[in-house]
């Protein structure tokens, strides 16, 4: 309630129905029960699975159910084992959401494709007639130190995190009234910087920019830089093991599963409105 949400608000979470973006929608269901809509790249899953995957139980099962198929390329069976997962993970995500009270949606879109960006924000404000919230967790990691990046590497890893959330805000800039807060989710390489990251701390430092452009004074633009989560968080995340170990030997703890999204409603609940960028650390901000 001192978020402002409640079972008639809209929230639109940018970045998928997996890994973090997921946890926190979970979270924002179960407290508020708001109607919650939802883009990202995984196309959208049918309603049941194929029969021929579904009693696969894991990664390993399903690589031995591709092989079985007929599947002979390495890469093939990867691809083809990675988006069951993701769509595995998309209806797990839909259904939680549901039981949780909220009504819930998914739409595949680029969050690159300008037009589409546009159009979905445009409907989907004319559908409910409000739009009281949104999250931008889009991003993708290719990490390689500055001497073997390329520039097009470069590219793809800064652009997916500070032009598509641009590309939001200025949807957002299109509608009658605005959201009243619009979260972008960074990561503490913005604030810490880390090895082979050199790409994606500035995408993420960039964001603080675009979030206090963004910020008047009945609007709030956040910026959250999270620190590494648990691993049950991060199958579809940003953070790898091999980023754990190294964030673990600078004394990083993980994020809660559970704590992390509470601490962000407390913060949108409670939070100083003139604050726009914060580290969210496993002992808080």
């Amino acid at each position: 309630a001192a978020a402002g949400l409640d079972r008639d608000s809209v929230l639109l979470l940018v970045g998928g129905a997996r890994g973090i973006t997921a946890r926190f929608a979970r979270t924002v269901a179960a407290a508020s029960r708001c109607r919650i809509e939802l883009l990202g790249r995984t196309p959208v899953p049918p309603p049941e699975e194929d029969p021929a995957t579904a009693g696969a139980a894991g990664r390993d099962e399903l690589r031995k159910a591709f092989i079985a198929s007929g599947m002979k390329s390495p890469a093939e069976i990867e691809r083809a084992t990675s988006a069951v997962l993701a769509e595995r993970e998309v209806r797990e995500t839909l259904a939680a959401l549901r039981e949780s009270g909220s009504h819930a949606r998914y739409r595949s879109i680029d969050a690159l494709d300008e037009e589409a960006v546009r159009a979905a924000v445009k409907e989907i404000h004319a559908e409910h007639g409000r739009l009281d919230g949104v999250v931008y967790a889009a991003g993708v990691i290719e990490d390689k130190l500055i001497a073997e990046k390329s520039p097009e590497s470069f590219r793809r890893v800064f652009s997916t995190k500070a032009d598509g959330a641009r590309l939001l805000l200025d949807a957002l800039g299109a509608l009658p009234e605005s959201p009243r807060f619009a979260v972008l989710f960074g990561s503490i390489a913005g604030a810490l910087g880390n090895r082979g990251q050199a790409d994606y701390a500035a995408a993420n430092d960039a964001l603080e920019e675009l979030g206090r452009r963004w910020s008047t004074e009945d609007r709030r633009g956040l910026t959250v830089h999270w620190g590494p989560w648990a691993a049950s968080e991060t199958n579809s995340g940003m953070v790898t093991p091999e980023l754990m170990r190294s964030y673990a030997a600078r004394g990083i703890k993980l994020v809660d599963p559970e704590e992390g999204p509470l601490s962000l409603l407390r913060e949108l609940a409670w939070g100083a409105p003139t604050v726009h960028a914060v580290v969210a650390a496993a002992s808080g901000w």
